[in-house]
Order: structure tokens, then sequence, then C-alpha cells
């Protein structure tokens, strides 16, 4: 056999050794993320309102069993009656309470809705990753990857509470509004017109509209999704060719649809409690938690509280837990070694670093074949614009409320994601092209001996 003959073999092999990869490593991911929140889930105690990797189990849960118990929404009472939670809005704890029947009432059976729905992050996050890379695939799963072995989103994902369902309503709201103008499915035409209004091109506002409705009626920040699905219908319209007219027609139907399905939650609140938002009582309520003036009357300036802050917030980012002695407290506890959160910090500017130099070639349309240049762009732009909103929200919160807590960003963990994912790209891109694969899969090996080294930390 020729030289040449044998080159040839060994490249069509190797060419479906990759393919088999790539087929078939997304799913170890994804099955090795669930298999650790089922872990997370066995060590962690259940129903300890101050642990700071199960935050407020214990309300969340007694929500779910007086659903469950009674199928009707509690009134609000602050501490008393059926507790802190009760201003939640009501989706997850009425899905919960239908897994608490299923599970026999146990807390650790219920937690498996935050599993179910931290599993569908990560599975979006390598969707929206592929579809906005068709021919990267490294960097998806980079970016799956960060997603799949967060230790504090695998907690989040182990705990019963409504943040993993809400971080699940914004990442399908982001993969949606971020896709083509013909992912959606296009229905058989039919001559009544709620089928042709389903299938036509009513139909990507109206389930954009839906998601945010439900998202809205699962945590009152899905307040933030309503001006990315509206420049999110914008961009797309734009992209399509169509007017801005046609954007802003899609944007009312999704607005629509969005306040028609969750609208009954803050009219019910208006009556009960004349606040729709519950922003008053929640101020009220809670006016003897710890304040930002707090530590402004112990003598600390306004830069010493938002450093302080900043270093909670980026540490419980990462992963942070509590104990049976600061369970009364909420104070939460972090990896006892700081090397490797600066080892993460390190890894996080050279993302910063490498992101322009990712999107250099990519957003200008220099790579032939490699994606579309304006879908990128208004991925790259929504992200962008949920992560300010998040953050925006974050540092209001902050001002009033000392809440150093790095889960409040999860809403944007796709975006947070995905820049992670590309700006990492540009600094593999450096290294010789042989070793730019093992580049992209070094952190994603570091972060899950990571979350396998934070199960340490959580039993008693």
């Amino acid at each position: 056999m020729s030289r040449r003959r044998s080159r040839e073999i060994h490249r069509q092999q190797g060419s479906v050794a990759e393919q088999r990869f790539w087929r078939y490593a997304p799913f170890v991911i994804l099955g090795l993320h669930i298999a650790l929140a089922l872990l997370y889930n066995w060590l962690t105690p259940f129903g300890n309102n101050g642990y700071a990797n199960t935050p407020d189990e214990g309300a969340h849960f007694q929500y779910v069993v007086y659903v469950a118990r009674e199928w009707r929404l509690p009134r609000f009472e602050g501490y008393a009656g059926v507790g802190y939670e009760a201003h939640q809005p009501p989706l997850y704890y009425f899905l919960a309470a239908l897994l608490y029947h299923v599970v026999g009432g146990t807390g650790k059976g219920v937690r498996l809705l935050s599993t179910l729905a931290s599993a569908g992050v990560v599975w979006l996050t390598w969707l929206t990753l592929r579809r906005l890379l068709p021919h990267r695939p490294e960097v998806a799963l980079t970016g799956m990857g960060f997603v799949a072995f967060l230790p504090m989103h695998l907690a989040i994902g182990s705990a019963v509470s409504n943040d993993a369902l809400t971080n699940l309503l914004f990442a399908s709201v982001l993969f949606l509004v971020s896709s083509e103008q013909n992912f959606f499915l296009r229905l058989p035409r039919r001559k009544k017109f709620w089928w042709r209004v389903a299938s036509g091109k009513w139909q990507a506002p109206l389930l954009l509209g839906v998601l945010a409705g439900l998202a809205l009626l699962t945590k009152a920040a899905a307040i933030l999704l309503l001006p990315v699905v509206v420049i999110g219908l914008l961009l797309r319209a734009r992209l399509a060719g169509a007017g801005w007219e046609h954007g802003l027609q899609q944007a009312g139907i999704a607005l629509g649809s969005a306040l028609l399905l969750s609208g009954w939650w803050f009219i019910r609140n208006a009556i009960l409690y004349e606040d729709p938002l519950l922003q008053k009582t929640f101020l009220h309520v809670f006016a003897g938690t710890a304040k930002a003036e707090d530590f402004l009357r112990a003598g600390l300036s306004w830069g010493e509280y938002l450093r302080w802050v900043a270093d909670w917030t980026f540490r419980s980012f990462w992963f942070a837990y509590g104990t049976p002695r600061t369970a009364q407290t909420g104070v939460p506890h972090f990896l006892p070694f700081d090397g490797i959160y600066l080892a993460l910090g390190v890894w996080q500017l050279l993302t910063f670093i490498g992101l322009p130099l990712s999107l250099r070639g990519r957003t200008n349309g220099v790579e032939q074949a490699d994606d579309s240049p304006r879908m990128l762009r208004s991925a790259l732009l929504l992200g962008a614009l949920t992560l300010a909103l998040v953050l925006v929200s974050f540092l209001l919160f902050i001002r009033v409320f000392f809440q150093a807590q790095g889960r409040y960003f999860y809403p944007a963990l796709l975006p947070i994601a995905m820049f992670h994912a590309l700006g990492w790209d540009g600094m593999v891109g450096l290294l010789p092209a042989r070793w730019r694969m093992v580049g992209h899969l070094c952190p994603v090996l570091f972060w899950l001996l990571l979350a396998v080294g934070c199960t340490l930390y959580l039993s008693e």
C-alpha cells in the first residue's frame, strides 16, 4: 500500500473517530451533570434555610407542602403563616407539589425538579453555541462544561427552590430569540384562524411571550426578560429583512401574550396587598435583615462595602456552602484554598482578554462558512443586554440589602457561558493547532474535578 493511501485511510479513520466524539461528548457531559446533581442531593442535608448551597430551602419547601395539601395560593404574612417565601409567584410550587405526591412527600425527591431544570440549562447552552458556531463544536463543549460543572449551579440544581426553573426559562427565551428565523417549527396550513396564527409569522412571538409569561409566574426577576424579548424580536425582524413595523408588531404580540398569561398574578397582588410587584411589602417584611446602611453605620465606606460584596459574590458564584453552626445566621463558608478562586479569577481574566481576539474574525464574516456573523452579533448583543440588566438589578438590590450571592447572576448563565467559551477560544487560538483541542478540554476537566472536590463540604 502506498504511503499516500495509508495517510488517506488514517485521515478518514481520524475523521470518523472525531465525529463519534462530538456525537457522544455532549451526552456524557449532560449525564455527568445529572449524576453530580444527584450526588449533591444525597450528600446535602435537607431543609436548612441558612445553607448557602441550598438557600432558604426550608421556606421554599414549606410553600410546596402548603400547595400540595391545599391546592391554593397562600397569603403572604412575612415570617408567619406559610413562611417568608410565600410572596413568590406560584408556577414552581405547583409543579413541585405534583412531584411531592409522586415521590411520597420527601424533600430530596422534590429536589429532582430543580435537577431537571439545571440539566435543561446545560443542554440549551450546548444547543445555542452549536447553532451560533456550527463548525466549532469545541467552543460549544467548553461553554456546556462550564455550566454543567459549575459547583454552585449543581448545588442550586440540587435544592428545593424556584431558582433553577427561573434559570431554565431565561435560557429558553435567550435560545429561541437568538435562533434563526426558520428555527420555529412550520406547522401545516389550515383554514381556522387560531391554527393560522400558531403556524404563521406570529409563532415566534407567541412562543416567546408564553415562555416570558411562565418566567413571570416563576420569579419576579423575570421582568428583566421583557426588554430582551422586545429587542430580540426587533433584531430578528431586521435580520429577516422585514421593517421595524413588523418587529414592533411581533414585540406587541409577545408582550401581550406574556401579560395575558401572567397578569392575573399581579392583579391578585394589587387586590390583596395594594402592591402588584410586592416590592413595598418585601421591604417592610424584611426590614430586619442586614442592610447596606448597617455596614455604613459600622464605619465602612461605600467602596469598602462594595469590595466586600464583590469578593463574596465572586466566591459564591463558584461555590459556597453552609454548616450547622452557620445555618441560623446564613453566613456562607467558602473553599479553604484561596488559590482555587485565584486560578478561576485568572481564567476569567484570560477569557476577557481573549474575547475580542475570538470575535474579531467571526463578527466581521472573515471566517469562511464558519457561522452567521449577523446572527452571532445579535446573540452577543442580547446576551450582553441580559447580563447588564441582571447586573443593574443586583446593584439596586445590594444598595439596600446585603445580599452578596453569586446565584443572582444565574439567570444570565447562558450568555455568561457564551462569553467565557468564546473568550477562551480566543486564547486557545494562540496555541499551535495540534494543542487547541486539548486547550478546550483542560478547563472542562478542571471544573469537573472541582465539582467532585466540592462534595467534601456538603455533608454535616
